[in-house]
């Protein structure tokens, strides 16, 4: 009897407390102790990374090692997107964090909602690079003889 109500308060010590709550989780390396692919990948945030909180060195450090198996476009949006965070002042990360939050916090509908209308916004952004620019009518250039 008491090596089954040992079992069965290890088993719920278990369930409550898995291993990973208890074990103290291993140091964020600091940008030397990346691997070579790690720092390629984190380059934009180079640096920066070894001022970061220990939480977003650990997240960065597991979005790089996802990132050779990334297709090339996707490889390309990483990096993009990874320099454009870079280049934002603390005060701008700490909106785009809150808006992220605010945009999870929505109902599906209205999420797929935003998402089309920003998609909306972003193709005629596109439109608008891509278009070969007209010369100003208001503007002539003086022709040379």
């Amino acid at each position: 009897m008491a090596k089954r109500l040992f079992a069965v308060i290890a088993f719920w010590l278990v369930t409550i407390f898995p291993a990973h709550a208890i074990l103290p989780q291993p140091k964020a390396p600091i940008w030397a102790e990346l691997k070579p692919a790690e720092r390629e990948a984190l380059a934009p945030i180079a640096g920066e990374y070894d001022k970061l909180p220990e939480t977003a060195r650990r997240r960065f450090q597991s979005a790089a090692q996802k990132y050779p198996k990334l297709s090339p476009v996707e490889q390309q949006r990483f990096q993009s997107q990874l320099t454009d965070w870079a280049k934002m002042t603390p005060e701008e990360r700490k909106k785009a964090r809150e808006k992220y939050k605010e945009f999870n916090d929505l109902p599906p509908e209205k999420r797929k909602e935003v998402k089309e209308k920003w998609h909306q916004r972003q193709e005629q952004k596109r439109d608008l690079q891509t278009r070969p620019t007209q010369p100003d009518p208001t503007h002539s250039t003086p022709q040379r003889p």
